[in-house]
Order: structure tokens, then sequence, then C-alpha cells
């Protein structure tokens, strides 16, 4: 995922962005969150407050990184003569995978060869680059690959 929210995480952002500019009797002189406090050691104590903000921090970072989303994105461009292109971008906030391209391209060629009934591929050229920015650069890598015939 790219540093853009999904579509449906749009009203929550919206949502909790409103939630400072509202003046007024809004909510009114109650509050969701309980008062108090848990007790963790016998001077030291977080309120209810507190714990609600942090999960929403966490509930935030969660959404911007998504640890469960693909490293990798795959741009797939078949050319005449069972030739394939294809263009690997890594995602610009990611934990690890920085060696897995040539892997990740591995698999899914392999997958094409086998959906197409062919034989196996063959890799004709491969690249591997970091397209430098000021913030946040990007792992990228490019390669053709020859789809075999079946024996």
């Amino acid at each position: 995922m790219r540093l853009s929210a999904k579509l449906w995480q749009l009203p929550i952002l919206i949502g909790l962005s409103a939630c400072s500019s509202l003046s007024g009797d809004i909510p009114g002189n109650t509050s969701i969150v309980p008062k108090g406090s848990l007790h963790i050691f016998p001077k030291y104590a977080v309120t209810h407050a507190d714990i609600v903000q942090v999960g929403l921090l966490l509930a935030a970072v969660y959404m911007v990184t998504d640890p469960t989303a693909p490293n990798w994105e795959i741009v797939e461009t078949r050319l005449p003569d069972n030739r394939v292109l294809y263009k690997l971008s890594m995602q610009y906030l990611h934990v690890g995978g920085d060696g897995e391209a040539r892997y990740v391209l591995a698999r899914r060629a392999e997958a094409l060869a086998r959906e197409q009934g062919l034989g196996g591929y063959q890799i004709q050229r491969y690249e591997e680059a970091v397209d430098s920015r000021i913030l946040l650069p990007q792992r990228t890598a490019y390669a053709e690959v020859q789809l075999l015939a079946a024996r």
C-alpha cells in the first residue's frame, strides 16, 4: 500500500481530524471514555483517555504501514514471442524484503508459464536499482523473461 489511505479509511481519518475542530457543546459535558486511571505500579498510573489515545495512534500507524500487504508491486507487460517485461516496485514503508525481488520474479514467471501450459522460463535480463529521492527512496527491479515452450 502506498502512503495514501485506502478508500474505506478516508471517512475514519476525516472524522478523527474533525474532532479537534468542533466547537460549542459537542459532545457535551460527558465523555465516552470513563474518567479514572489504570494503576500499573504503586506510584504509576495511566489514565483511560491516554490508553485510548495510544490505541488510536497505533491503529493509525497500522493503517498507513499495513504490515500484511505484499512488499512488492508487480507490473507485467506481455510482448510477442512469449516474452514478458516485469517492473517490481517495493513499498515505501516496509519491514524487510530487500533481497527478495529475484525470488518474487521467479515465482511470478513460473506461475505464468504454468498458467499458459508452457515448459518454464528463462530470465534474459535482470536489473535492480534504488530510485533515490529526498524522502522515501524506493527499491525497484526490472526484468525481461522468455517463456519456454513445453517439451
